[in-house]
Parts: structure tokens; C-alpha cells; sequence
């Protein structure tokens, strides 16, 4: 099932959280639109602006949990769905199982278990302090997905079995400092398994993340998959004014675009967020893959990108006069891709691309040592 799929049950059920009569089943009608966006921006300047609604009880409102099915919902199910191409991408979830386990950790209306089992099969359980947004996901997965009531502020409850991806969205940021890393060292994943991490892309979460990234690589049990090709301290963490986001344009459902429209937010336009992919073990990539980390404003005479590896994050750039077709594909190069950098040529204010180097847009990982390169495919930056 595709998200498309998924939204005349959204729009049902926002609609009955927010006491609105029934409507189109791909978009609002124009007579509810000035309300759900109403709701929709109280919620975001909640969660975005001073962050005072980024805690577990604002979802027993229904109004809250409403406008969090045709905003945040949609949104979070692509990420998550992203993410797991990112996963691959990086050579993990290789040895999935036919019938994937998959643990939902702070799911709310569980917009992660759901991206996942559509695109993986399997089983989830989704876990949460909310009973009213353990409800929605009950109901908006037909039952499929099985949920418990678990405050994290407390730790994970008890669990069967081990499970093959855990993913927690947008939820350590709302959590204690100190009790982050411990969720997720305690977390139940199989050994071939990957945990994936979504925090909301901003400077004060981005950060926070990259510090539970660092503060689990430090004790030892975890590895970091991607964005990550480096198992030392982040780089980014070096620099106060630094983090690490994923950027990619989508396909918003009808209502959102909608809705952004009326707000004046550019969600439809492209998708924001910091990522991590957490696995027991990952292969070291080769010397010369990098990943772009950010994409400055364009400059005259030259173009310049930051990348980031086992060799640190630094810029990278080619003076227009050193175009050619073996570093051409520079040019494709967005935030999140993967280049493997040829005869590049280290200068006081990073690399530099000479018309001999060569700049090829990576695919995918394969394991040590192998990559491949070149095709089109699916877009994870």
C-alpha cells in the first residue's frame, strides 16, 4: 500500500477528531479548510516554534491529534519510508526476514509501523504513553498494528521476542537528555537488524541526535550506518553552528498541499529532517566516498559542496573552467548523495576538483569493498 492509499482513512479520521462533516476523500472541501489549517498551524508552532507541545500528553487532545493526522502524519510515514531506502543504500537490512518483526517506539498514531509494514510485510507493535493515539493507529491500520501503552520516560516496558527494525520518530528530542541513549541501548533488535532515527530538522534536535549518535558509539554495541560514513565523533558536533539534515523533494497528498498553501509552509515542496540508521556492525565504505552534507549558495566562477567521511567534513569544489566529463557528475550532486572523489587536490580552503579528477554519483554501498555507481535511481538526499 502506497501513502495515497492511506489518506481517505486519514481525512476520516481527522475529520472525526476535529468534528467536521464528511468530505472529499483525497482533499478538504473548502469549507473546512480554514479550520483544519487552523489547527494544523497551532500544532506546528507548537512542536516547531517554542517547542511547548513536543510532549507525550498533546496527543489526548483531540484537536492536537487531528491536525497531527493531515500535517505530521503523512509527512513522518515518507521519512520513514526514506529512511529505510537510506538503510539500504548503506548496505544494512540485508537479511530481513519474509515476516519482518517491527517495533514502533513513541509511535503515536504509528505513521512509522505503518510506512514500514507497507513497504515490508510483516508484523508491528507500536508503543506510547497516548491511548487516544494508540486508538488511531489501531484504527487507521485496521487493526494490523498491535499497540501498548508505555510512558518512555520510564524506559522501554517489557518485551517478546527480538525485532528486525525499530524506528523512533521525531520522539528523543521530547525525552530527558539522559535517558536517550539508554532507549536505545536497550532497545530489542535482532543482530542483523537496524534501528532508524528521525529527529525534526531543526539546529537544537539535529544536534541532539548526533549526541546520542556519538554518546552510543562511545559505549559500544551500536554502529553507525548512515548518513554516516565514519564510526569517529561527529565533525558536525565540532562547530556549534552545525548539523546534519536530509533534504528531498515528494509527492504531498492533495490536502496537504492544501494546506500548506493556505499556511504559507513549503512541507509539500520538499521533505526536512535528521536521520541515523543505527546497525550492530556496517562495513567500512571505501577511502574515497563521501557524502554530501550541505549545499551552499551557488557562487561566481565556481561550485562548492560540503561532504563528510572517515576523512572528516570539509568543502569540496570545481572552478567552472575545470568542467569535464569525468567530473560531471558534480553537478548532479544534492544533499545526502553519495560521490566517490578521484585525484582531488587538497587546498587551504578544502578539495578542489581539478579537470583530471573524477566525480562519480554512488548508488549504493555493497559491503567491503564494493559500491556501484551511476543509474538512476531513487533520490535519499
Amino acid at each position: 500500500m502506497t501513502l495515497s492509499r492511506r489518506v481517505p482513512a486519514l481525512l476520516r479520521r481527522a475529520r472525526a477528531l476535529l468534528g467536521l462533516p464528511p468530505g472529499p476523500a483525497d482533499r478538504l472541501a473548502p469549507a473546512e479548510l480554514r479550520h483544519a489549517a487552523r489547527v494544523v498551524e497551532a500544532l506546528h508552532q507548537g512542536l516547531v516554534g517554542g517547542r511547548e507541545l513536543a510532549r507525550a500528553g498533546t496527543y489526548d487532545e483531540p484537536a492536537h491529534l487531528g491536525a497531527y493526522l493531515l500535517w505530521w502524519w503523512p509527512q513522518t510515514y515518507a521519512k520513514v519510508q526514506a529512511m529505510l531506502a537510506l538503510a539500504r543504500s548503506a548496505g544494512a537490512l540485508r537479511a530481513l526476514p519474509g515476516r519482518p518483526r517491527i517495533l514502533d517506539v513513541a509511535a503515536g498514531p504509528a505513521p512509522g509501523a505503518l510506512a514500514l509494514l507497507d513497504a515490508l510485510g510483516g508484523t508491528a507493535l507500536a508503543l506510547d504513553a497516548s491511548t487516544a493515539a494508540l486508538f488511531e493507529a489501531r484504527a487507521l491500520s485496521e487493526d494490523l498494528v498491535r499497540t501498548q501503552e508505555a510512558d518512555l520516560q520510564h524506559g522501554l516496558p517489557r518485551l517478546e521476542g527480538v525485532f528486525d527494525v525499530a524506528v523512533v520518530a521525531n520522539a528523543l528530542s521530547e525525552l530527558p537528555g539522559a535517558s536517550r541513549v539508554p532507549l536505545i541501548e536497550a532497545l530489542p533488535v535482532a543482530p542483523a537488524g537496524a534501528v532508524l532515527l528521525v529527529e525534526p530538522a531543526l539546529r537544537e534536535t539535529g544536534r541532539a541526535l548526533l549526541e546520542v549518535r556519538d554518546g552510543l558509539l562511545r559505549r559500544g554495541g551500536w554502529m553507525a550506518a548512515a548518513p554516516c560514513l565514519t564510526q569517529r565523533p561527529c565533525p558536525a558536533l565540532a562547530h556549534p553552528r552545525d548539523w546534519c539534515t536530509a533534504q528531498h523533494a515528494w509527492e504531498p497528498p492533495p490536502h496537504l498541499a492544501q494546506l500548506a498553501a493556505e499556511l504559507g509552509l513549503r512541507a509539500d515542496e520538499e521533505l526536512a529532517y535528521a536521520p541515523l540508521v543505527l546497525t550492530r556492525g556496517v562495513a567500512p565504505p571505501p577511502r574515497d566516498v563521501w557524502r554530501v552534507v550541505g549545499v551552499p549558495q551557488p557562487e561566481k566562477g565556481k561550485k562548492r559542496l560540503f561532504v563528510c567521511s572517515d576523512q572528516g567534513r570539509m568543502p569540496v569544489g570545481r572552478l567552472d573552467r575545470d568542467e569535464a566529463p569525468g567530473n560531471a557528475d558534480f553537478d548532479r550532486l544534492g544533499r545526502g548523495d553519495l560521490v566517490l572523489l578521484g585525484g582531488v587536490v587538497s587546498k587551504g580552503d578544502g578539495l578542489r576538483i581539478g579537470p583530471q579528477s573524477q566525480v562519480r554519483r554512488v548508488d549504493r554501498l555493497d559491503g567491503s569493498p564494493g559500491w556501484s555507481a551511476g543509474g538512476d535511481v531513487p533520490d535519499q538526499r
